[in-house]
């Protein structure tokens, strides 16, 4: 579901119908609980250089697939990581709100058991907040990131640290698209901090994923500011994420070697957080065609990360990977993601004792 202009983002959950009773039985301790699951404080996923390490001690590279649970929250009994499981994933992006119509996102027993559920079929969750899509907002979006440090979701958050990574915002702030200059620069840097600082000081120790500039595409703008970043942060535990919606930023196969190439060796986490085979035009139909064999092979060659998308109830169906969320329902594209060796998810590693 991407867009290159900001005005794509509000349609996007309009698109799903509602909607059934509430009745999943959430997964351990309930959301309200004062009491997380015994886990130790310390006891989460680290970043050592450009390498994430679990709690078993192996490194993984992230290889998954984006998700909204709940069909874009309009639909509490629906329940698709069983069929997720199926296809080798490792990690599932899960697209989450903190403020939607959809009636889901605001039930924190559903949260609770969507980040266990997704444990429990053995695939690291990571959770994002979509609000802030394509937004330059600095202070709105340091107010939609304070949603992780509410006691409520704070609980289930450390819950499930030992496994759980934040990717506080989706595509927020811009740089090339704000001048591209140091003043942008600064700004976007200075909105990260304060996230950081507010996340980390509300007990939050798990890894975060920071989503690239414009709309998520500007993959070079940690090229200058991840190290800093990365020792800004006091538990030195951060991912850098892109979204390779790339048919003018690295159009061509040359492009997206140089621009892998050199992002392999930054030394520190990459991951492109989404990748697909479509990119919406202007018009917000997914008209532009992107080189997902070029951008798969390299990651696979720079072992680097991705997490396709989507899984299913995209507004261009040819953009799911499955047509109705089943995995005996993949399209062409879900079952190159899946399939194709040797970068495809079904090759993929799995932590050790997830």
């Amino acid at each position: 579901m991407k867009q290159i202009i900001l005005s794509i983002v509000t349609a996007s959950t309009l698109l799903f119908t509602a909607c059934t009773p509430t009745n999943i039985t959430p997964v351990g301790t309930p959301a309200g609980s004062t009491t997380p699951a015994a886990v130790s404080a310390a006891t989460t996923i680290t970043i050592k250089g450009k390498h994430i390490v679990t709690t078993c001690g192996d490194t993984i590279i992230l290889k998954g697939v984006n998700y909204a649970p709940y069909g874009w929250g309009w639909n509490n009994s629906e329940n698709l990581f069983p069929e997720i499981a199926k296809s080798g994933a490792n990690s599932v992006r899960l697209v989450w709100y903190k403020t939607n119509s959809g009636p889901a996102y605001s039930n924190m027993a559903l949260l609770d058991s969507a980040i266990g559920r997704c444990i429990r079929y053995k695939m690291i969750p990571i959770l994002e907040l979509h609000d802030e899509t394509c937004n330059n907002n600095g202070t709105s979006m340091v107010a939609t990131a304070n949603w992780y440090t509410q006691t409520a979701v704070k609980n289930i958050l450390v819950k499930y640290q030992k496994w759980l990574i934040i990717n506080p915002l989706n595509e927020a702030g811009y740089v090339m698209w704000n001048g591209n200059n140091a003043t942008a620069l600064n700004a976007f840097k200075a909105t990260y901090k304060t996230i950081i600082t507010n996340l980390r000081n509300a007990g939050l120790n798990m890894p975060m994923m920071l989503d690239a500039s414009d709309c998520g595409q500007h993959l070079k703008v940690w090229k200058t500011i991840c190290t800093e970043m990365q020792t800004y942060d006091p538990k030195h535990n951060l991912i850098f994420s892109a979204h390779a919606y790339w048919s003018s930023y690295a159009g061509t196969a040359a492009a997206i070697n140089t621009l892998l190439q050199d992002a392999s060796t930054w030394n520190v986490p990459i991951v492109l957080g989404e990748v697909a085979n479509k990119q919406d035009d202007n018009n917000g139909n997914c008209t532009l065609t992107l080189d997902l064999t070029t951008t798969l092979q390299k990651c696979e060659q720079y072992k680097i990360g991705w997490l396709a998308w989507v899984w299913t109830a995209d507004n261009c169906g040819s953009r799911q990977m499955t047509t109705n969320g089943n995995f005996n329902a993949l399209t062409t594209y879900g079952n190159q993601i899946i399939n194709t060796s040797p970068y495809g998810l079904k090759f993929a590693k799995r932590a050790k004792c997830l």
